[in-house]
C-alpha cells in the first residue's frame, strides 16, 4: 500500500485513483491537503469514456455515485459487456489489484474513497469474532451509515477541515469497520473491556485536558490507556455516554466560558487558547451546544 495516502503530495492522491475512472474525470475536491491519513477523500466530476481491463488499483476504494442516476457496461462472465445503472447515493466497492474493463455512458459526480491497507487490516485485527473475507468487486450496494459518514468527511472537505483531528480518526474507524461489514446483518464487536477503569478514565481525562488548546489523536489517546483504537472507542463510550470527540469539544466549550469571563481576551484568543481552528469555527461550535454566540454569551455575564 503506497504510504502517500490521504497525505498532501496532489500527484500520488490522484494515481491512487485514476485506475478506476471509466473515462475523463476532473478532480473536484480532495482532502489530500489536510493530511488526514488513513483515508483519502476525493470527488470528481467524471465524463462518458472508458476503462480498458488490466488497470491495477492499489488500495481498496469505496465509491458514492452523487449524481440523480448513472447508466454504463461493465464485463459479464462470458466476457461480454452487459448493461449496468445507478441511482443517487449507490456505493461500489472495488478492491486492490487488477479491474475489469466497464464503459460509463453518462457523466455524473462521484465521491470516491480510498482506504490505507495499514489501516483496514488494523481494525480487522481488533474486532472480536469471524470477519467476512475481503470485499470483491461490488456494484449498487446501499448502505445508509457509510453515505452518512461519506457525507460527513466531505463535508469537512468542504469546510478545509475544521473539525479536529480525532473526529476525523473516529469518522475514519467507523467507516472502515462499516466497510469490512458491508451488506452484513450485524458488526463484529471489539475485543477489551467493556468500561475503562477509574485510573484508566483519569488518565485519559488528563490528557485531553493538557491539550485542549491543541491537536490530539484518536491513535495518542488509546495509546495512553494501552488500548487499540477500537476497544478504547466502546469503552470510552460505555464509560461516560459520549464519544472522546464529543468529549473534547464540551471540555473546550467549558474553557471557552470559563475565558470569555475575561474582559481583556479578544474572542480570537478565546478560539485559540481552547483548540479552535477559527473564530468562525469557534462561534459556530460554541452556538451549537451554547445556543449563543461567544460575543453574546459575554455580554449576558
Amino acid at each position: 500500500m503506497t504510504p502517500s495516502i490521504g497525505r498532501s503530495d496532489t500527484g500520488a492522491s490522484r494515481s491512487i485513483l485514476s485506475p478506476v475512472f471509466l473515462g475523463p474525470a476532473t478532480l473536484l475536491q480532495s482532502s489530500a491537503p489536510l493530511n488526514w491519513g488513513g483515508v483519502l477523500v476525493e470527488k470528481y466530476g467524471c465524463r462518458p469514456g472508458e476503462r480498458s481491463a488490466g488497470n491495477v488499483l492499489d488500495a481498496p476504494v469505496l465509491a458514492m455515485l452523487c449524481s440523480p442516476a448513472w447508466r454504463g457496461e461493465h464485463v459479464a462472465a462470458d466476457g461480454t459487456f452487459a448493461s449496468h445503472s445507478k441511482t443517487v447515493g449507490a456505493l461500489t466497492v472495488v478492491p486492490n489489484g487488477p479491474l475489469p474493463a466497464a464503459r460509463s455512458f453518462r457523466q455524473c459526480d462521484l465521491l470516491y474513497c480510498a482506504f490505507d491497507q495499514s489501516l483496514v487490516s488494523e481494525v480487522r485485527n481488533e474486532i472480536e469474532g469471524e470477519v467476512p473475507p475481503s470485499l470483491g468487486l461490488r456494484s449498487c450496494v446501499r448502505d445508509h451509515a457509510i453515505s452518512e459518514i461519506l457525507n460527513l468527511l466531505f463535508g469537512e472537505v468542504e469546510l478545509g477541515g475544521v473539525s479536529t483531528r480525532l473526529y476525523i480518526d473516529s469518522l475514519a474507524h467507523a467507516l472502515t469497520v462499516r466497510f469490512l461489514f458491508l451488506g452484513e446483518r450485524t458488526l463484529g464487536q471489539a475485543r477489551g473491556p467493556a468500561t475503562l477503569t477509574r485510573r484508566k478514565l483519569s488518565r485519559v481525562q488528563e490528557l485531553i485536558e493538557s491539550r485542549l488548546h491543541a491537536e490530539l489523536t484518536l491513535q495518542e489517546l488509546s495509546v495512553a490507556v494501552g488500548y487499540s483504537r477500537s476497544h478504547f472507542l466502546r469503552a470510552f463510550r460505555a464509560t461516560t455516554g459520549v464519544t472522546p470527540h464529543r468529549y473534547l469539544l464540551n471540555r473546550r466549550i467549558e474553557r471557552a466560558r470559563r475565558l470569555l469571563g475575561e474582559p481583556d481576551m479578544r474572542i480570537a484568543q478565546v478560539a485559540y487558547c481552547c483548540g479552535f481552528s477559527s473564530q468562525a469555527h469557534f462561534t459556530l461550535a460554541f452556538r451549537k451546544v451554547c445556543g449563543l454566540t461567544p460575543g453574546e454569551y459575554r455580554r449576558e455575564l
